[in-house]
């Protein structure tokens, strides 16, 4: 853009005061000149000064400000700034800006504002600022072009001016970090997706788009600043919308406000701390808002309200009232609020103020009022949140009172003081009119305060003094300068009156002389008598009275009782009453107390009450209890008076001896025969623990027991001789034993006899263990299409109302032995749960019958890297490819390393960077529903055979590792079996033949034994295959890539369950035939697989309810696909994919068979054999 042709600049890049002797590092020096000779700027001095900041350590410059009057052609460019390397922040006023320039990431730039740059920046912001804690662009040519605030999200505190724009965003980022921001703006935008600010600044002219203030409530903020441009015309105004907004804490509006058609609410706008509103308008002249919470500041200012509002309502003891110059025309009401203070300044009120105002600071200049404040209009200048520097009787200045006058007296100031600590110590000051200014008061006439804590103005004050302590002390004394420069004593001990001279001068006129008075009239409650006669206090201090019985008394007697009462604490002596007699004599430590004597301070003697004696009346005169008023100690005993206690005669007992003595029996002269204790009371006696009867003659002794009850509980004692007579059943010395029914358990089990009942072994149930708990350990099932099964398992030699389902469908039994039963299948599909009842006792398996299906196929297809072999259902795949879907290269294969750790059994398949690794994680025992009854860590736990793990031959290296669980009856033993296949070859296991392919792993697992919680539950094992990268390798950088796991081709309804894991596009496959052996016999097996991370997968096999042997056969084997790269050097393209699978076949053989099995040949073994094994089955049977 071309500028006006005026080319004075006034470009102050140099300060003309002398900063000691800091200059720029030489390239600055140079560079910030080239921008001053650029400029046409004259240079004088060094460079650091006022407009250029340079680091007092290093001379670097980190800040410029570029004030031009008049601009020329020139722009100050991306490469004027690139080369100051520290410059944090950047002011331009009236300067050309190069275009990408605000875009434009600086080393150190840390602020940056632009004022009026010339139409230099036409276009406004228009992509992504880079980060900023500060950034201001303030020009006319910004008005009208749309600010995206998504251009803004690196900006902490950002800034627009001059310029009015149309604010939009397209889409949230997920890191904004504006926490200020200060617009000239057109309209609102939805704020919702935004995080909270600290502060909003929004300026509105008067084409501000009035829809938009829907979105005002989305705005979460501490401070928003709303300024609405008020034209000259008095009809220009805005609807209030405020107190739609509960998101915001302070809210400050500048705007004229269209009169409401009704009440603006704000009681749900509890957030609010402070609202401040200017150019305000009124409902009906009273003010528009109603509902303010107490808990926010309310500031008024220009307005037309006429009426008060209702100030009593609004603001705490944190929060003030401010209304000015809002033209209120009323009376000041009575004030019952609790704000901080209150200020009515320039408006028209009149009438008085009320003592209500009292504890408040008011400030009310420039109005018609007048008050009560006149206590302390010697004040010079009171503290206070608004204009402290207003003198107490310039805040009523300008006024109509008719007590503006300094000279008036103050009646109603009544100080009350008590400590609230005594070291360091702190008082509370409190009471009536006590005045707003603490620096009045001076504690012991000379201790101010370094602390002043308000807690009710004008009320009540929590001071901490500048020294001395108040412990050991008493009372103390504060010094009033205000009102009327007068010392009061308080004290900071609860005692009662303490009377020292007592004068009577006339038959009216009394003085006392002593503490612990009220300080002043009006300060404590306190009365006098005099022989029963009120002597009414005239005057009184904290150490003297004088009182007045009016009229004049004539004593019957010059000795009279005189007592004293001062806020419920009471003093009593006795006095002479002759005319001018002066009662002074202190009694002997003050007769104790009140109530032991009462002191005659004529003679100083006391007079002690009844019950006591001494010459201080300290010591009691005791008597004796009675049960009657006539005699002492019931007539059956005489008193000690020393103590009060009475010596009962012969046959008499109690403090009293108002209660006879009963003997108890005995069968010789010992009470109670010697063995017990005698109530004398009652007559009877408490025998030993080891006798009993009457009179304790007859030996006891405890029969033996296992618990409270004699016997056990199960049976009689004889506690004479201490014999148990046991129940029928139950015998022993304590009776604690206990035959069974059945003693034998019927051989199924062994007698409890700690409680008689029948302790079933895991195959039997009932009370003598005759009932079989029967289970299914293996299925052969039937087609599709329904037909013979044969289910294997135990099933005892009691079977009653035997019946068996399969998916809810009855299944036919045709044959049923102790463990064997045969059954006509109903037609289904898929996979069935079964039920086997009998003996009215319920086993059910959850999805382990899986009808045979007619119609299964290759994996992938083959991935048309092969041919579906329709006999076995594997794929055999063309030459150079391989895996079990022919998914993978077996050309140029990276030789892999296998290690085999001995201690957790782990198999760590390495190949170059890429780490394979294969182990048992744990075995679970589960129930019906899948709940783990019991959890079995395999990892770590395995013991090496180091005989044989070393054994190789020329196709295999054997590794075997064993473990054991020991847990109660639970004696299971686990084989695991690792071999390192050297050479091809074809194995045979469970009537399916495997391929092995060479360096690839085969693993053998056998569970044993194992000794279910419940014939209901089954097992689970759980494998984890994981693959991870060596950190340090990048000899295959071309090959990287993230890790995926595919368990797409799991299904438990094919033959085969096939995982893919692959990293680096290395692919890590495994597959797990559907079948089992269990205790010898094959049947089917479910599995599971879980994604625990993007690098791991566990492999959960569903076992059945095997008794003796489970057997698990897994093998691996590493392929390469067509896409690796042997040589990343030769990657002209720097194509990094490539992938070596490794397939992981799983057969499953017992518990868990890890096969790969053809569809015809798997027809031909389990099921064309299955059934001749049925028809040799049923001709053995006929």
């Amino acid at each position: 853009m071309v500028f006006k042709n005026i080319t004075k600049i006034f470009f102050i890049l140099i300060s003309l005061n002398l900063v000691f002797s800091i200059v720029p590092p030489f390239n600055e020096y140079n560079w910030v000149s080239l921008i001053k000779n650029k400029f046409s700027t004259t240079y004088n001095g060094d460079l650091c000064g006022d407009y250029i900041d340079c680091d007092p350590q290093t001379g670097s410059v980190i800040g410029i400000t570029i004030l031009s009057t008049n601009i020329n052609n020139e722009k100050l460019n991306i490469s004027d700034i690139d080369c100051l390397p520290n410059l944090e922040k950047l002011h331009t006023e009236n300067v050309a800006i190069e275009e990408g320039f605000i875009y434009h990431t600086f080393s150190s730039l840390k602020s940056l504002t632009i004022l009026n740059s010339g139409n230099s920046l036409i276009d406004g912001i228009t992509q992504m600022l880079p980060n900023y804690d500060y950034f201001e662009l303030s020009s006319s040519e910004f008005g009208g072009k749309d600010l995206n605030l998504i251009n803004i999200a690196n900006v902490k505190k950002f800034k627009s001016g001059v310029g009015f724009v149309n604010l939009v965003y397209s889409s949230f980022p997920s890191n904004f970090k504006t926490i200020e921001i200060s617009i000239y703006a057109l309209n609102y935008i939805d704020f919702s997706s935004f995080p909270r600010f600290k502060s909003v600044a929004f300026f509105f002219n008067k084409n501000f788009d009035l829809e938009t203030k829907q979105y005002f409530p989305t705005i979460s903020t501490d401070l928003m600043n709303i300024t609405h441009n008020i034209g000259d015309l008095l009809g220009e105004s805005t609807e209030f919308y405020g107190h739609t907004n509960f998101k915001i804490n302070t809210l400050n509006i500048l705007s004229r406000v269209t009169p409401p058609s009704q009440y603006i609410d704000f009681s749900k706008n509890l957030n609010y701390k402070t609202i401040r509103l200017i150019n305000f308008g009124n409902f009906n002249f009273n003010f528009p808002i109603i509902n303010i919470q107490k808990n926010t500041t309310v500031e008024v200012m220009n307005g037309f309200l006429n009426k008060m509002p209702p100030i009593s309502e609004w603001g705490d003891s944190n929060n003030h009232v401010s209304l000015q110059s809002v033209n209120i025309v009323a009376q000041l009401p009575n004030y019952t609020g609790s704000a901080e203070f209150v200020k009515l300044s320039k408006n028209q009120i009149g009438g008085t103020i009320d003592k209500s105002w009292c504890n408040t600071e008011l400030i009310v200049p420039n109005n018609l009022l007048g008050g009560c404040f006149t206590c302390y209009f010697d004040n010079p200048e009171v503290p206070g949140i608004d204009d402290p520097g207003y003198a107490m009787f310039d805040r009523f200045t300008d006024n109509s009172f008719t007590n503006h006058n300094k000279s008036i007296n103050c009646p109603t100031f009544l100080p009350r003081v008590t400590v609230l600590q005594r070291n360091p110590p702190q008082i509370k000051v409190f009471g009536q009119d006590i005045g707003y200014d603490p620096r009045n008061w001076l504690v012991n006439g000379t201790i101010g305060f370094s602390d002043v804590k308000k807690v009710l103005i004008g009320r009540e004050y929590h001071l901490t003094l500048t020294s001395g302590s108040f412990i050991d002390v008493d009372y103390f004394s504060v010094l009033f300068k205000l009102p009327f420069n007068a010392s009061y004593t308080f004290a900071l001990v609860d005692k009662p009156p303490q009377l020292d001279t007592i004068t009577v001068y006339s038959d009216s006129v009394i003085t006392i002389e002593g503490s612990y008075f009220s300080s002043y009239m009006g300060h404590l409650s306190q009365s006098i008598t005099v022989g029963g006669v009120e002597c009414i206090p005239e005057s009184t201090s904290f150490f003297n009275i004088v009182c007045n019985t009016y009229p004049e008394t004539l004593f019957s007697s010059f000795s009279q009782d005189f007592v004293i009462n001062v806020e419920g604490r009471e003093t009593m002596v006795t006095i002479s009453t002759h005319i001018v007699s002066t009662n002074y004599m202190q009694c002997p430590n003050r007769c104790t107390n009140t109530t032991t004597g009462i002191c005659d301070m004529y003679s100083g003697a006391c007079t002690c009450h009844r019950g006591y004696r001494g010459k201080d009346c300290s010591l009691a005169s005791l008597t004796c209890p009675s049960n009657d008023l006539t005699s002492v100690c019931s007539g059956n005993g005489l008193c000690n008076s020393t103590n009060g206690e009475c010596v009962c005669n012969s046959g008499f007992q109690s403090d009293d001896c108002s209660i006879p003595v009963l003997n108890c029996p005995t069968e010789n002269t010992s009470k109670c025969s010697g063995f017990g204790t005698c109530n004398n009371i009652t007559g009877i006696c408490t025998c030993d623990d080891n006798h009993q009867s009457t009179d304790c003659s007859i030996p006891f002794v405890k029969c033996p027991s296992i618990n409270i009850f004699e016997c056990s509980g199960f049976g009689k004692c004889e506690n004479t001789t201490g014999v148990c007579t046991c129940d029928e059943l139950s015998f022993s010395d304590d009776c604690s034993l206990h035959n069974c029914l059945e003693p034998s358990c019927n051989s199924n089990g062994k007698c409890d006899l700690s409680i008689g009942q029948c302790k079933c072994n895991s195959l039997f149930t009932g009370d003598d263990c005759l009932i079989p708990l029967h289970f299914v350990s293996s299925i052969i099932p039937s087609l599709e299409t329904g037909g013979p099964a044969i289910f294997y398992g135990y099933f005892g030699d009691l079977r009653s109302n035997l019946k068996l389902s399969i998916g809810g469908l009855p299944c036919q039994i045709t044959f049923n032995s102790s463990n064997l039963i045969n059954c006509t299948a109903p037609p289904g599909s898929g996979i069935k749960s079964i039920t086997v009842t009998q003996n009215d006792i319920v086993w059910r398996g959850k999805d382990i019958y899986k009808y045979i299906s007619n119609f299964l196929k290759c994996p992938n297809d083959c991935s048309n890297n092969g041919r579906c072999n329709q006999t076995t259902l594997e794929c055999d795949c063309f030459p150079n490819f391989g895996s079990f879907d022919c998914s993978g290269s077996i050309d140029n294969i990276p030789k892999s390393n296998v290690t085999i750790d001995t201690n957790s059994s782990t198999t760590v398949i390495k190949n170059q960077e890429i780490n394979f690794q294969i182990y048992y994680k744990q075995l679970l025992e589960v129930d019906y529903n899948g709940k783990i009854i019991k959890q079995y860590n395999l990892n770590n736990n395995w013991n090496s055979n180091k005989s044989s793990s070393s054994s190789s031959s020329l196709d295999q290296i054997e590794h075997i590792f064993t473990q054991s669980i020991n847990d109660g009856n639970n004696q299971c033993k686990i084989i695991s079996n690792i071999k390192e296949i050297l050479k091809k070859q074809e194995i045979s296991f469970a009537d399916t033949i495997f391929k092995l392919e060479p360096n690839s792993i085969k693993l053998t697992i056998s569970i044993q034994n194992y000794t279910y919680q419940n014939n209901l539950n089954t097992l689970k094992l759980e494998m984890v295959a994981s693959v991870n990268q060596d950190d340090n390798d990048n000899e295959n950088d071309c090959n990287e890539n993230e890790s995926n796991i595919d368990t797409s081709n799991s299904n438990d309804l094919s033959l085969f369950n096939y995982i893919k894991i692959s990293k680096n596009n290395k692919l890590f496959s495994g597959r797990f035939i559907n079948r089992v052996l269990s205790d010898g016999v094959s049947t089917f097996l479910s599995s599971t697989t879980t994604t625990s991370s993007l690098d791991s997968v566990i492999v959960s096999l569903n076992l059945p309810h095997c008794k003796k042997e489970c057997l698990i056969d897994p093998d691996f084997s590493v392929l390469v696909t067509s896409k690796f790269q042997q040589n990343c050097e030769k990657d002209d393209n720097n194509n990094k994919k490539y992938v070596i699978p490794v397939a992981v076949v799983v057969s499953v053989v017992g518990a868990t068979a890890i096969a790969g099995a053809a569809y015809l040949f798997y027809r031909k073994k389990f099921v064309e054999n299955q059934l001749k094994i049925k028809l040799k089955i049923f001709n053995k049977q006929n």
